[in-house]
């Protein structure tokens, strides 16, 4: 249940706060892909070289400081204070960290091929590496998201004694549906000793994401700062399971900080999460990130409180194209309803690369999957822009229907 004693910054308000995106002038709706900024990331990266010109090779201790706040962050948001947080400049690294951690991967001579069960809605990061795979010593086993209701179920019954991982998302990237029942998918694993990720980078910070809520205290973790947390790239981290401690067959000099001063005649990891750790990295995205995550505090822009600001906003999209008398040939709403929606609305449309330019030219920046046309509001997004967009899509919505043999143009 929503916490309606949260106090919500008014999106106009927000605005000046974005001014160098340029929100007030442009409707973002791209938000579940790449949301604008706050001004003060500007200033963290400003910070970063300031701090590189004036320690040069010193710098290095402020840069740690930076990413122990990213570290707190995400972590919080997992409801996990203390979780063991390793960072990476995107999800694939950390992937292939996980992946190059699994038993039979580091068997010299394994007596079976590797097993990893996963779905066919998953992020390209996942998807592609996993599809590459194949082509190896690799069974990947993709599960139909739909239908969603039985989704837990089937991909329970796929997990035995030969499966090495499971690779699963929390809101489907192409969808926006919330995956409400994968922590029974992480207990059944947890009951085989089998390694689950879950991939939470279209749920965190959009909708609350408690691991203990969500059943997921023994799974590694992975998201990042590139979507709703306004962080920008090279800000991914991956969660691990309590008291786990790895040694990935993928390795950076990092991982063996604690014995950097002695002689090794094997390589060494640390502990936890530094044993997934990767090597020399550009330390500005950790400035950027720890600046944006201090303007969220200080303007009390929790998860539960942008959570309240986007289901809002969805409510808002979804019940004004709700209210156009659609023809399922041009547009459509999600089948899931909207109670089980994550941060955007994607909605079904056979020519959706064709309305993400039209739309473009009313100045509504969106993007399309396939024949899914994302609209991703943001909390610097006003109402006077949705309704505006509101109006547009119904314009475009009756165009079509006038005019349906379209190739090239609306």
């Amino acid at each position: 249940m929503l916490n309606n004693s949260v106090i919500l910054p008014k999106p106009p308000l927000l605005q000046a706060h974005y001014s160098d995106f340029q929100v007030d002038s442009r409707i973002l709706l791209s938000g579940h892909s790449h949301q604008a900024w706050p001004n003060v990331a500007k200033h963290g990266l400003l910070q970063s070289f300031n701090d590189a010109a004036l320690h040069i090779d010193d710098k290095w201790q402020a840069a740690f400081e930076k990413a122990e706040r990213v570290r707190h962050f995400y972590a919080n948001l997992l409801g996990e204070p203390t979780s063991e947080i390793t960072l990476g400049t995107s999800t694939h690294e950390l992937i292939l960290r996980f992946l190059s951690d699994l038993p039979l991967l580091k068997t010299k001579r394994p007596h079976r091929p590797i097993k990893i069960i996963t779905t066919d809605g998953e992020f390209h990061s996942m998807r592609r590496q996993l599809d590459r795979l194949q082509d190896i010593n690799f069974i990947i086993e993709k599960v139909p998201v739909s239908p969603s209701a039985t989704l837990a179920t089937r991909i329970i019954e796929k997990l035995d004694a030969a499966t090495d991982a499971v690779m699963l998302s929390a809101v489907f990237f192409s969808s926006s549906e919330i995956f409400n029942d994968i922590g029974q998918v992480a207990q059944a694993a947890k009951e085989l000793t089998i390694p689950c990720l879950v991939d939470a980078y279209h749920a965190l910070n959009v909708i609350p994401f408690n691991l203990n809520d969500w059943q997921l205290n023994s799974t590694f973790i992975i998201g990042g700062g590139y979507k709703y947390c306004q962080a920008g790239e090279g800000n991914c981290f991956m969660r691990l399971p309590k008291n786990y401690h790895g040694s990935p067959l993928i390795t950076g000099w990092f991982a063996e900080f604690e014995s950097l001063n002695k002689h090794a005649s094997s390589v060494g990891y640390g502990l936890g999460h530094s044993a997934f750790s990767g090597s020399t990295y550009d330390p500005a995205s950790h400035y950027r990130a720890a600046a944006v995550f201090d303007f969220f505090d200080e303007h009390q822009l929790t998860d539960v409180a942008l959570h309240q600001i986007n289901h809002a906003q969805i409510k808002t999209l979804y019940t004004g194209i709700e209210s156009i008398k659609l023809n399922p040939n041009v547009l459509s709403l999600p089948q899931h309803g909207i109670e089980n929606n994550a941060g955007f609305l994607s909605l079904t449309a056979p020519q959706a690369q064709i309305w993400v330019k039209e739309l473009a030219k009313h100045n509504i920046l969106c993007d399309s999957r396939g024949n899914q046309l994302r609209l991703g509001p943001a909390p610097y997004v006003s109402n006077n822009q949705l309704n505006e967009t509101l109006e547009v899509i119904e314009h475009l919505h009756h165009k079509i229907l006038t005019n349906p043999p379209i190739h090239s143009s609306l």
